[in-house]
């Protein structure tokens, strides 16, 4: 029972502090707020939004980083998979594999080059369970997507070993987890294309972004190819990611004072703002302005991120810690993860039964919770007809993704703002 010392304290809480967030640009620092407001502000920089080093740059940092031979970026993570299913043969039918609790943006690109996407059912890690891996797999089989869901990674060497048993091309999807070890060697490095995302909510990010990554030379040609004949990310989307900065900037300390909210509405509402996902692309459709190549501007925002890679994800791996230390495990909230050194956690997982009332007695204390993902394929508005997937097909999926809820590590999260979050979660 929580005694009454501990009620008062959250009580207080909803009526002092400040705002917690799960998403709302995590990554979000005054130091890149600037190089933003010096690319909107600066004459002499407009001419350098397309075009410059940076994009180049940001592609040796990531080679670098991963030890890897060959690395190309662009405009997002969505448009680098599309690429990486092109270039390994993707369409004319062949089934691409996928895990659900997965992105709609993920589904899209498979559909997109004329290939199927096969849906397999996850364990209780939010990965590819490898028994249900292989019960999926026909004769039309070609790739493999294999996704680290917050930054766990899946369980390797078994399905690995069920892709070359089956000839499959490996694509892994590591959006959620830039950083992660597998037997001391990182995410990305394994399959035929790693691909990595520089999203809003994403490990790090330039607001959007994405690359591969490859040993494969042919792979490599086949990509730049496709990278080159891009267009340029039109000067109308730039400054929507540029304004995302000095928006968000400011709105995330008003939030709680309704200023922020406010701010943020009418950004989104007039256009100033990108959006994460466009109307179009969750009916299953596509928009006229991606793919693009990766901006200069942003670029240079990455760049600055990918030399924090290690010092943000010790920051989440500390703070996950304390989460697996000091929350009460019962009967209606699971910590549902074996603790791993292996792990970054883009986001904390819990397993609670009624998340929705979770949700909402967070926000009434000034925490706003992550909902990574409440259905199997997110987000919940979109025509699930058009992604192929029927109910039933992944029950536990299903079924964890009605459960889920996710607590925040990134930088912005002190040790007191994780202790308020672990009061409301064990006082609830």
């Amino acid at each position: 029972m929580i005694n009454a010392n501990l009620k008062f304290k959250i009580l207080r809480m909803s009526i002092f502090n400040k705002t917690i967030f799960t998403g709302f640009s995590p990554n979000l620092t005054g130091y890149d707020t600037l190089k933003a407001l010096k690319y909107l502000c600066l004459p002499w920089y407009w001419l350098f939004w397309q075009n410059g080093k940076y994009p180049a740059i940001a592609e040796k940092k990531l080679q670098e980083f991963f030890s890897i031979k060959f690395c190309n970026v662009f405009d997002s993570g969505r448009s680098a998979l599309y690429f990486a299913l092109k270039s390994l043969g993707a369409g004319n039918g062949a089934e691409v594999l996928v895990q659900a609790y997965t992105c709609v943006v993920v589904v899209n690109a498979i559909n997109w080059t004329g290939a199927k996407p096969i849906y397999i059912d996850i364990g209780d890690d939010f990965n590819i369970d490898p028994n249900d891996l292989i019960k999926k797999i026909t004769t039309k089989t070609k790739i493999l997507i294999i996704q680290h869901t917050f930054g766990q990674p899946a369980k390797l060497d078994k399905i690995l070993a069920i892709a070359k048993q089956y000839n499959l091309k490996v694509i892994e999807d590591c959006a959620h987890s830039l950083g992660t070890c597998y037997n001391n060697k990182l995410t990305g490095t394994f399959g035929d294309i790693g691909m990595l995302s520089f999203g809003s909510d994403k490990i790090i990010s330039c607001v959007r972004g994405g690359a591969l990554i490859t040993n494969n030379e042919l792979l490599n040609k086949k990509i730049k190819e496709y990278k080159n004949q891009l267009q340029q990310t039109l000067y109308s989307k730039i400054f929507q990611h540029l304004m995302h900065y000095p928006i968000f900037y400011v709105s995330k300390p008003l939030y709680s004072l309704k200023l922020g909210k406010l701010l943020l509405f009418f950004a989104k509402k007039i256009g100033i703002i990108n959006k994460i996902i466009y109307k179009s692309e969750k009916v299953g459709e596509r928009v006229n302005f991606y793919p693009s190549k990766l901006p200069n501007a942003l670029a240079q925002i990455l760049v600055n991120q990918i030399e924090e890679i290690n010092v943000i994800n010790k920051h989440r791996y500390k703070i996950a810690t304390l989460y697996n230390q000091e929350i009460q495990a019962n009967k209606n909230i699971k910590l549902p993860l074996k603790h791993s050194e292996n792990s970054i956690y883009l986001r904390y997982p819990l397993l609670v039964d009624e998340p929705k009332k979770l949700l909402i007695y967070a926000k009434q204390q000034n925490i706003i919770l992550g909902d990574w993902y409440n259905t199997s394929i997110a987000p919940t508005d979109i025509d699930l007809k058009k992604t192929r997937y029927k109910m039933g097909d992944c029950p536990n999926a299903e079924l964890l993704s009605k459960q889920s809820i996710n607590l925040p590590t990134d930088r912005q999260i002190s040790l007191k703002d994780a202790k308020r979050i672990i009061d409301v979660i064990n006082f609830f």
